[in-house]
């Protein structure tokens, strides 16, 4: 059996070095040793292009070699990840003598093992010594994506390390839990629902739904063979490439041969995508569709592999050298791309520039990671546009006139905004639904009142009231709605103003019908402007009483500004007369409304007159809980 191998012999040496990997995987399996075949291929990758070739022959010198002196400089990996690589090498060279493979010469399996394990700590040491990186090793994608880029030196390298020994471990972690449990959560505006199918159709058109399906269908039972590593067979991987257009080039640039599937990355993505939301499952070997997922229809399915997709992580970590808090770093920005999805939920119809999506980015990092170094910023923020394209693929974004690199704005699709929804609420953030007004009933409808806009709020009202057999009645029930005690004072003028604007053949009556109610003020104010109430008939304190609630609930709505700009309108002295008498009045809202007229009235006589009526009030109040307590 050939186990030594020139350069010229790359084909040969290949079958060979994966023939090798699988017996010593079942190897280990049977004799509970602790050893990973991936390490083994390393081990036998380096004898080949480094040594002498001959994978038969092992030494303490050619042991000692391959762990200080290659795998420190080329082997990208965190210093944590490769405490077993040093067991890893003692188990292939026992497996080779006690399958009778080990060559003459070779160093005795009990020596290979205690000098690999005395060394395990000074080998993981030195994994994660910046002195000893290599160039192709310090330059590796995630610094090489830093923005500017850093020194890439063996000092530049330092400092950047030296840099992050001021996060530590589980600091990340430990904010993204303060944050929430102390946290407000987001306040979302109704959403409707996209229609069924207009869901559908965005599902339809996501590109890896079709690809999921198909690797299911290939897979139907009894499934695909996998490697001993768990892996699609490299023929059937050849195979899926092409069926499933995954843009992988198996050819491998030409440049070496395709060993295993897991070299190709858009198809191994894909399948632990498949594997994470069950569309597949390994089952004694073999990669096996699940009848339970094809059973789901369209949405259901869309929605499954989505929610699996962002559980796992809509993109890996960084590679990370020495640097384990990258991947604890990664949760924060898995983290932002559901605040992104919130925000998006509330500009539904617009979206947002795609140009400000990394200057989100960066606030969010500077609100829940304060001091964290520039450079990590940097680097983070540039992931951002990596997890817009990663839901972009998945069907839950798309771009509107332009693209990621082109501008314009990224919104939701019709699919995303039901998956968005369902992850808020996982995430503690309750999204109030916005009914279709035809089949709400009126409470829903007053609930729209705080939060939609005029003119949205306008043309659901009148959608109601169109959709009503009675239109009297809904009127009348209406008014009953945003005129009850529970309702804030805003609500109750916003349905007046509703009223007023799309059933006017009603208002008045309807309205009428609340005088002497909670909202008695309102009341009285909307209908002497209609001039359907005398002013004279009505008693100057109540007068006065509805003219605070009118301010106060344009204080709320519009803010000082609007009072003013009410409160002096038609009135021939500014107000300076109501106001010598209004302080009198014991209303609740009466400091707020007088405050604001003091401090942003224009006239300033007005603004005097409201000021010492306010001092006044506090003063009788003040006067009068005193007295009470006496």
């Amino acid at each position: 059996m050939r186990m030594t191998f020139g350069e010229e012999d790359e084909d040969a040496y290949f079958r060979r070095r994966d023939e090798l990997g699988e017996q010593f995987a079942q190897w280990v399996n049977t004799h509970r040793v602790a050893g990973d075949p991936n390490d083994a291929g390393l081990l036998m990758d380096w004898k080949w292009s480094y040594a002498d070739g001959g994978l038969d022959r092992w030494t303490v010198p050619d042991v000692h070699e391959f762990l200080f002196e290659w795998c420190p400089r080329k082997l990208s990996a965190a210093p944590a990840d490769c405490v077993e690589i040093p067991l890893s090498v003692a188990a292939f060279v026992e497996f080779l003598a006690d399958t009778g493979m080990l060559a003459p010469g070779s160093a005795a399996p009990p020596t290979v093992r205690q000098h690999c394990e005395r060394n395990v700590g000074a080998f993981v040491r030195e994994m994660g010594n910046p002195a000893n990186f290599g160039m192709a090793k310090s330059l590796f994608g995630s610094v090489g994506a830093l923005e500017p880029d850093p020194d890439p030196s063996p000092d530049g390298v330092l400092q950047m390390l030296q840099q992050l020994q001021d996060v530590p471990a589980g600091a990340v972690g430990d904010t993204l839990e303060r944050l929430a449990r102390d946290a407000e959560p987001p306040a979302i505006p109704p959403v409707r629902p996209p229609p069924d199918s207009d869901r559908i159709a965005a599902v339809r058109a996501t590109p890896v739904m079709g690809q999921l399906r198909a690797l299911a269908a290939y897979c139907a039972s009894p499934g695909r063979k996998l490697t001993a590593k768990g892996n699609l067979q490299v023929a059937d991987a050849r195979h899926l490439v092409d069926a499933l257009e995954t843009g992988d080039d198996p050819t491998m640039g030409s440049v070496r041969k395709l060993q295993s599937s897991d070299q190709l990355p858009e198809l191994s993505r894909l399948v632990a995508l498949a594997l994470e939301a069950g569309v597949v499952r390994r089952h004694r070997g073999r990669l096996v569709a699940v009848a339970r997922f094809a059973e789901l229809d369209e949405c259901a399915a869309h929605e499954k592999v989505v929610l699996a997709a962002v559980a796992g992580g809509l993109i890996g970590p960084a590679n990370s050298f020495a640097l384990p808090v990258l991947a604890e770093l990664h949760a924060v920005v898995d983290a932002w791309a559901i605040a992104l999805l919130a925000e998006l939920l509330r500009h539904s119809s617009s979206g947002v520039e795609v140009d400000l999506v990394g200057t989100m980015m960066g606030e969010f990092l500077h609100s829940v990671m304060p001091g964290l170094p520039d450079f990590m910023t940097a680097l983070l923020v540039g992931r951002a546009g990596d997890h817009v394209d990663a839901l972009v693929d998945l069907g839950v974004l798309t771009f509107s006139g332009g693209s990621q690199q082109q501008g314009g704005h990224v919104t939701l699709t019709a699919a995303g905004v039901p998956i968005t929804i369902e992850l808020l609420r996982r995430a503690g953030v309750e999204v109030p639904i916005r009914p279709e007004p035809a089949d709400a009933d009126v409470a829903a409808i007053v609930e729209l009142f705080d939060h939609l806009d005029e003119e949205e709020l306008r043309r659901d009202v009148a959608d109601w009231l169109v959709a009503q057999p009675d239109r009297h009645a809904a009127a009348a029930a209406l008014a009953a709605e945003c005129l009850a005690e529970h309702r804030a004072t805003v609500t109750a003028m916003a349905g007046i103003t509703m009223l007023d604007e799309l059933a006017a053949e009603h208002a008045v009556e309807v309205i009428r019908a609340h005088l002497g109610g909670p909202h008695d003020g309102l009341v009285v104010q909307w209908l002497i402007d209609m001039d359907v109430l005398d002013p004279a008939s009505v008693d100057p304190a109540r007068f006065m009483s509805g003219l605070i609630d009118v301010l106060a609930a344009g204080l709320d709505a519009g803010g000082p500004e609007e009072v003013v700009a009410y409160f002096s309108d038609g009135v021939a002295d500014g107000g300076v007369e109501i106001l010598d008498q209004i302080w009198r009045l014991d209303h609740p809202r009466l400091p707020d409304v007088l405050g604001a007229i003091g401090g942003q009235h224009q006239v300033k006589a007005v603004a005097k007159a409201a000021r010492k009526a306010l001092m006044r009030h506090q003063s009788r109040v003040s006067s009068g809980s005193t007295a009470a307590q006496r």
